[in-house]
């Protein structure tokens, strides 16, 4: 129906002069099956600009609402609090361990009527870490798969061939020496203004035969500690801690290593953000330090862990950090060759010389590590 400016209507649209409206009436469907009412438009103000045909007008799909998922701050906090979790139980694991081995100890002991009583501390200390390295080192492969460091190898391996690593050993065991010196003179310093803490510390050292110098105390120190605890730290523990601080690389570790048997493909490669590194690695010194179970050596341990989390990412090999805790323990008994160190400058001197020293040990070990290719690394 066509309505002209005087409200008539008309038959055709050219019978009217300056069509208003137009206006098409409902029709119902002439079948009675159908039964709906088909509504054409209504068009109204003739000024409107032409609509263009459906055909020129590209199909746009709906777009669908994404549902409501939790945001990343709170995946991120529930993330590095379950991971942060699993580091504590790892500790938690290893002193249920020895727990273990000192009560087959004491069963051993009434069944044979030999008091264990009578054994070297240091024997003791001998079969805790020999069980503790056992059940790192198992645990250690099982996770190393899908590692944040076994990725970083294959995608990041370190070039130079023989001749860079032998630099690489140079510097880690110069970083582990003039650690030490620094670590044990400014231990010394804060421990001469804490006389009560001293007397606890020394008392310490004395029951646990940690001050020992003989054979089997130097082998538990200097080569035990430094495989049992990289393992179970820098290995482990780093790990986690590592996958707490960083929620966006969950892919790595939840599938397994190759996400397709048939072509061999191999999980993306997700690297860990710089700040989640930087907490990764100061969590796991806390931890380490928390191990040793008393003020004095957490904080030292803490301090070096520190280093030893640094020295991990730089190289990427768990084989340094073990080194450079064998350097370090190694470092306590050459202490004694600095006899001549007495007077406060002497020893300001002796540290400022021995930080000089690890600072320029350390970038130089950075220098070594830079990444190459695999192509060029192959070549060399």
């Amino acid at each position: 129906v066509f309505i002209n400016d005087g409200g008539e209507s008309c038959a055709t649209p050219s019978a009217c002069s300056s069509p208003l409206s137009i206006a098409v009436a409902p029709s119902r469907s002439t079948s009675r099956r159908a039964g709906l009412l088909a509504l054409r438009p209504i068009l109204i103000n003739n000024d409107c600009p032409k609509l263009p045909a459906l055909g020129d007008v590209p199909y746009l799909p709906a777009v669908k609402e994404r549902p409501q998922v939790p945001g990343f701050e709170e995946v991120g906090m529930l993330n590095a609090m379950a991971w942060s979790l699993a580091c504590f139980g790892v500790v938690a694991a290893d002193i249920a361990l020895g727990m273990v081995l000192f009560s087959a100890l004491d069963i051993v002991s009434a069944l044979t009527g030999f008091p264990i009583d009578n054994l070297d501390i240091q024997w003791f200390q001998a079969a805790a870490q020999t069980a503790s390295f056992l059940m790192a080192l198992l645990w250690w492969r099982y996770l190393w798969p899908r590692s944040f460091m076994a990725r970083r190898q294959g995608e990041c391996p370190l070039g130079g061939g023989a001749n860079a690593a032998w630099k690489r050993i140079a510097c880690v065991v110069v970083i582990g020496l003039s650690m030490q010196v620094v670590i044990s003179y400014l231990c010394d310093g804060v421990l001469s203004l804490l006389p009560e803490v001293a007397a606890d510390y020394s008392e310490l050292v004395e029951e646990t035969g940690m001050g020992d110098t003989g054979l089997l105390a130097v082998l538990t120190t200097v080569l035990g500690a430094p495989f049992c605890e990289e393992l179970l730290v820098c290995g482990i523990i780093f790990e986690f801690s590592l996958r707490a601080f960083n929620p966006q690389c969950r892919s790595l570790w939840k599938r397994r290593r190759r996400a397709n048997a048939q072509d061999g493909a191999i999980v993306p490669w997700a690297a860990p953000s710089t700040w989640g590194i930087a907490a990764a690695i100061v969590l796991q010194a806390a931890i380490f330090g928390f191990m040793h179970m008393n003020w004095v050596q957490g904080c030292y341990a803490g301090a070096a862990a520190l280093i030893f989390g640094w020295v991990l990412v730089t190289t990427g090999k768990l084989r340094y950090t073990i080194l450079l805790h064998f350097a370090f323990n190694a470092g306590s008994y050459l202490m004694t060759l600095l006899w001549f160190v007495n007077t406060p400058f002497d020893v300001v001197v002796t540290v400022g010389i021995a930080g000089f020293v690890l600072v320029e040990a350390m970038h130089s070990l950075l220098r070594l590590c830079i990444p190459v290719s695999r192509e060029a690394d192959r070549s060399e």
